[in-house]
């Protein structure tokens, strides 16, 4: 057989020279764009190689199928190929490997080398906004998700019959811890791999996505035994009901779908397409107001009488006072250009922070600064949002930011992980983090309560909930996800508002700074939206709701339940084992 190791040694050439053009790159201030997923495969496919290179056929022919699971699941998650089938016999290839293999050591690395190769095709972008967070985010993520496969792995072994229950409910227990952690990192939660297409999860309205995620490893493990079925294999009746009846039931649901009976509002999403890497943080204030003045004109002039809402995106002001949001120069001059006859209300993100009178009781995320007095002036960093009024006097309200992104905003166990503190400066974030508040609190008093989202939190669905249970009839959607380039991430991020309309049955409007403004219905059907690298703004109406679904009213119901049956899963291993072992040690 012919040696692989040229192939190997050429492979990691090319990582290598792909390492050396993105530092050439961002010496020149230029994006990586698709670079990083290049880097990513060649270094897979050189290392890959290299330890197989001597492997017996057996050993081959594992590695090929942990290979094929990778493949499947990142190509089937949004952003490349629009075919979420591949999602539903992802698992198989590995659950055939994991059938034939009995050591717990190899178990673990084909199923890392799975879970390496998803995380790399799927969220590759991340390293756009920063080298290390992106190597961090693929290597310790793809560690992460070799925990529950190891946990039915050994299922597997002490309770055979219930042993691909056990895979469903551990991995369904881990994506749900995953969302309420400090590291918490749930976008490949395997239920968003289906946001690209709400027309086939409008059930989601009672499961959320952690029902979808067990669906797709319930599928997987029906076309296992389907084709682990003797010949002549009967008609696969269970496996055509689990696939057609969640389908079925979506599409119709889609289809007769009627909104509540209840008012329109009318919205200006602006994309002021700030590229955020070298523009954004360090364009002249006075060319970014000039900016986002044109773009409102042309917005409000583009439309029949007052609009209800302008939205901004993410940070669009900094430098705010949270007690005074008026204060600010830049917001100032920018509402003075509003006139109360064209826009009720002014929603936009915006960096803020808030000033800690001396002696009041400080947060953790409080950082000091020298005073003019040669005393400290303690501080709370925001990411927040206002809604002002166009009225006179004002209306202000505010909110804060509550889902912090890992290294970026928050320091996930500084205590513990102090070393780690120049990878976290390294990324723009601080050791402190950003200040927080306990509810999501909707903006109230114009014509409805509308749910301030900003950025990362639109990812978390429970969470997502509180704002409705807080009364929120819609939801605005604030972000910038210019970080990744023009790459799969803020195709996804958008997708994955999708999901939330759905669970919660609220109506979307985005304003991204770099990426897309949307209008999603509440079937979580995109309606309108702007492209990648396109300066513009949106105009359009939503319905309101203040209906609540199962899923607002109980919550990820699926994964408690997951949570106790893995619970249940656990305690009946360790018995097992206890046993076996002492009956080994019997004379």
């Amino acid at each position: 057989m012919r040696s692989r190791t040229p192939y190997a040694i050429g492979c990691l050439l090319l990582s290598a020279m792909t390492a050396y053009l993105m530092y050439a790159r961002a010496q020149q201030q230029e994006l990586w764009g698709y670079l990083p997923l290049l880097l990513y495969l060649s270094a897979w496919a050189g290392t890959a190689l290299l330890v197989s290179r001597r492997a017996p056929a057996p050993a081959r022919r594992r590695l090929l199928l942990s290979t094929g699971s990778g493949l499947l699941l990142g190509l089937g998650f949004p952003g490349y190929l629009p075919l979420p089938i591949l999602l539903f016999v992802a698992w198989v290839p590995l659950l055939l490997l994991q059938r034939e293999e009995r050591s717990t050591r190899l178990v673990f690395w084909h199923g890392f080398n799975a879970f390496l190769l998803y995380n790399i095709l799927a969220t590759f972008w991340v390293t756009n906004t920063a080298f290390f967070a992106g190597l961090f985010a693929v290597v310790v993520n793809s560690l992460l998700m070799c925990i529950p496969w190891l946990l039915f792995h050994w299922t597997s072994r002490v309770s055979p019959k219930v042993s691909y229950l056990s895979l469903i409910v551990f991995w369904v227990s881990f994506e749900h811890f995953h969302y309420n952690w400090s590291l918490n990192w749930p976008w490949l939660t395997l239920g968003n791999g289906l946001a690209q297409f709400p027309a086939l999860i409008q059930w989601y309205e009672i499961t959320g996505v952690l029902g979808g995620s067990a669906w797709i490893l319930a599928v997987n493990w029906l076309v296992l035994r389907y084709l682990l079925r003797p010949r002549p294999r009967p008609f696969p009746y269970a496996l055509t009901l689990a696939v057609v009846v969640p389908l079925a039931a979506s599409l119709l649901r889609y289809a007769t779908y009627t909104p509540p009976a209840g008012q329109r509002i009318t919205v200006s999403a602006i994309q002021p397409n700030f590229e955020p890497h070298f523009e954004k943080f360090n364009l002249p204030v006075q060319e970014q107001l000039r900016v986002l003045k044109q773009l409102t004109t042309e917005a409000l002039n583009a439309v029949e009488g007052p609009v209800d809402y302008l939205l901004l995106p993410e940070t669009t002001f900094s430098s705010v006072e949270e007690t005074d949001p008026l204060a600010a120069p830049a917001l100032a001059s920018f509402l003075r250009e509003l006139s109360a006859d064209r826009v009720d209300y002014l929603v936009t993100g915006v960096s803020s922070y808030r000033r800690f009178d001396p002696g009041e009781p400080v947060t953790d995320a409080v950082r000091y600064y020298p005073a003019a007095d040669g005393g400290e002036i303690a501080l709370e960093a925001l990411n927040g949002a206002v809604q002002v009024s166009t009225s006179t006097p004002a209306e202000v309200q505010t909110y804060r930011k509550g889902v912090f992104v890992p290294g970026a905003e928050s320091f996930p166990f500084r205590k513990a992980l102090f070393f780690l503190e120049p990878l976290v400066n390294s990324l723009g974030g601080s050791v402190a983090g950003l200040g927080t508040q306990a509810t999501r609190t909707p903006f109230t008093g114009g014509p409805a309560a509308v749910a301030p989202v900003i950025c990362y939190e639109s990812v978390f669905g429970e969470y997502f909930t509180g704002y409705v249970r807080e009364g929120a009839e819609a939801a605005f959607v604030m972000t910038n996800d210019g970080w990744w380039d023009d790459t799969p991430g803020h195709r996804q991020h958008l997708w994955f508002s999708s999901l939330r309309a759905i669970e919660t049955r609220r109506a979307v409007v985005r304003s991204a700074n770099l990426g897309a403004c949307a209008f999603i219905d509440q079937r979580g059907h995109i309606e309108s939206r702007t492209y990648y690298d396109e300066r513009g703004y949106l105009n359009g109406s939503l319905q309101l709701n203040a209906a609540v679904t199962p899923y607002v009213r109980f919550g990820d119901i699926v994964a408690r339940v997951a949570g106790l049956l893995a619970v249940m899963a656990l305690l009946s291993n360790i018995a097992h084992t206890l046993r076996r072992r002492s009956g080994a040690l019997q004379p």
